[in-house]
């Protein structure tokens, strides 16, 4: 009788723990779920409330956090209505403002500047390789149509980079933006005629260059400029 009231026991307090072990595990992919975010939605459900998201195409993945109102997943015109890409992800608060990521190891690469006897600064179709890393910011620094201010350390996520504004310079009447990454849609990313952009570029993102660009269209670049940072300190990237 003791050796059965003893099973009974042991029995008992190993469905016990056992129980407790496996809550515990649940809470915890809970938790880290919760951590994470929502995913981003598809296109067609274009607004992003307040919330926690985590992308499902960009590489690497990352988290982020956005607070208030007029977010939309959405993106130029240059995305072809797609507002996320392995090579590219694109969010706006309305009106104009945006944020964007790149992949330099995906996107297709920079338009060409073209010389003052050509017709387009923008180097509308013609394509060059992503400059090497060492060299990317000089080749922002040496665009005969844009300007940048001084490179000053940034970090986003824990990573390491640069930062810098950038305007357009030396333009022709005709133009109004300069193209800068050839995305996977066949479009451009852009530089607009006298609006303010910043640049971070990151080189190394767990093994992956990231250039991201954030802006405001509507001349309200001061204001948008504190909210973007506010959204780049939440990043968290969560590529292996």
């Amino acid at each position: 009788m003791k050796y059965a009231f003893r099973l009974g026991l042991l029995v008992t307090l190993t469905l016990t723990v056992s129980a407790c072990g496996g809550g515990g595990g649940a809470e915890h992919h809970q938790a880290q779920a919760q951590a994470k975010g929502r995913p981003l939605p598809k296109y067609e459900r274009a607004v992003l409330p307040a919330g926690q998201y985590h992308t499902t195409e960009f590489e690497p993945s990352l988290s982020f956090r956005i607070t208030g109102d007029d977010w939309r997943f959405e993106g130029p015109s240059g995305t072809l209505g797609d507002p996320e890409h392995p090579d590219y992800l694109f969010f706006e608060k309305v009106p104009e403002a945006e944020i964007a990521f790149f992949n330099l190891r995906k996107v297709k690469g920079v338009y060409k500047a073209r010389g003052q006897n050509r017709p387009l600064a923008a180097g509308a179709g013609e394509i060059e390789p992503v400059p090497a890393l060492d060299e990317l910011i000089a080749w922002f620094q040496h665009h005969p149509y844009l300007k940048t201010s001084k490179p000053e350390p940034a970090t986003v996520g824990g990573f390491k980079g640069v930062q810098f504004d950038v305007v357009t310079a030396n333009l022709q009447k005709k133009d109004s933006q300069v193209n800068i990454f050839a995305l996977s849609t066949g479009g451009p990313s852009e530089v607009f005629i006298l609006k303010q952009e910043h640049f971070i570029v990151l080189k190394n993102v767990k093994g992956v260059p990231v250039v991201i660009q954030y802006n405001d269209l509507k001349d309200n670049f001061d204001e948008f400029a504190p909210v973007a940072e506010k959204v780049l300190q939440s990043v968290e990237w969560t590529g292996s």
